[in-house]
């Protein structure tokens, strides 16, 4: 049975499905699976069965001259470097000393901190989402995927909220909320259309999973009143998962709903607006002998194993002891996709990798030299 199958059947409840393994990787940890494997493609090394796919937006336009040109005439001057998508999001490389082994992380810029009106987004360059999402390549992507036995999965995330904060920045986001300015009720609503518009095109082409999110939740609790997300956010979130039911035909396609930190508050409220999976559940404020038997029946759940201790801080007999938690969920119903509860980043030791691979899917791995 091949990935795909395998994770159709996990999803329908079969006892004889496999626990699958996915292995989110940041670009310096890429780096240690070429030299060990000689691929820089995590998915073929380690035969994990899942496969991230995406719309190229390119194609509606929203190239980085309009944005710089657009930012110019806002008076906003952005440093010869600056990294723009199409989208006009901003990331500045920091200098490569300040960061050592983790060159990939970026400094977050905030172009649209200091819009005043809404007519100003409206000039903005933006792509034109119909015409990117009619994207003829990704079809082609997502048959490719389904050749491999792999799971197709449409990466969605920074649905709506993230997106337009990474733009406005957070605390002018809530103002505008609070103050009804209506500039990020208009940014909200734009990434909202775009992921609608995304989303039906990924089920067109067959995709198994649509993944959406917004990081809403801390360490502590929600980053904001569940009423505050209730009232902004979850609408907008039920608007995208509506498309995704709508435009479903024959094969179930599985939304799961990204979120890192602790967002039990809302729990009931994802499941009222049709998430299927929840990813991920950190261990360190989610306790998941809490969450996963309330739940289970629900809910499936995916990215378990703590990328904030396990992973970077244990050893990889704790490695397979967190593993071997899963599997006793696992037997007691739990729908479960085990994973990293993020991407793994270069503190993370090569031996708990193996370790992790191993012990869930059992791959041979090489020793570190």
């Amino acid at each position: 049975m091949n990935w795909q199958k395998n994770f159709h059947r996990l999803m329908t409840g079969h006892d004889e499905a496999r626990v699958p393994l996915d292995l989110p990787v940041t670009p310096p940890v890429v780096d240690r699976i070429a030299q060990h494997y000689g691929t820089r493609d995590a998915v073929s090394a380690f035969d994990l069965g899942f496969r991230g796919v995406g719309i190229d937006w390119l194609v509606g336009g929203g190239d980085r001259r309009a944005w710089l040109d657009a930012y110019a005439c806002l008076g906003v001057t952005m440093p010869v470097n600056v990294e723009l998508n199409c989208f006009g999001i901003a990331h500045l490389p920091p200098p490569a000393a300040s960061v050592g082994e983790a060159y990939h992380f970026r400094e977050m810029l905030h172009p649209l901190a200091s819009i005043t009106d809404v007519e100003q987004l409206v000039a903005l360059p933006w792509p034109d989402i119909e015409r990117a999402a009619g994207d003829p390549g990704l079809g082609q992507r997502v048959a490719a995927v389904h050749r491999e036995g792999r799971v197709a999965v449409l990466g969605l995330e920074c649905t709506a909220f993230e997106s337009t904060w990474y733009l406005r920045g957070m605390d002018n986001v809530f103002v505008d909320l609070i103050e009804d300015t209506g500039i990020s009720q208009w940014l909200l609503d734009w990434f909202t259309r775009r992921s609608i518009a995304a989303a039906i095109a990924g089920v067109h082409a067959g995709v198994d999973v649509v993944g959406l999110g917004d990081d809403i939740g801390t360490q502590r609790g929600m980053m904001m009143a569940p009423e505050f997300w209730r009232q902004h956010l979850k609408p907008r979130l039920a608007q995208v998962i509506a498309a995704v039911r709508e435009h479903e035909r024959g094969q179930r396609v599985y939304v799961r709903y990204h979120s890192d930190g602790d967002v039990r508050a809302v729990i009931d409220d994802l499941i009222e607006v049709g998430v299927d999976i929840l990813n991920p559940l950190q261990p360190e404020c989610m306790p998941h002998d809490e969450v996963i038997p309330r739940y289970r029946d629900h809910l499936a759940f995916w990215g378990l194993i703590g990328t904030q201790t396990t992973m970077p801080f244990g050893t990889p007999d704790d490695v397979r002891s967190a593993v071997d938690r899963c599997r006793r969920h696992v037997r007691d119903g739990a729908r479960i996709v085990i994973a990293p509860t993020h991407v793994l980043e270069p503190d993370v030791p090569w031996s708990n990798i193996t370790a992790l691979v191993d012990h869930v899917i059992g791959l041979p791995t090489k020793a570190t030299p």
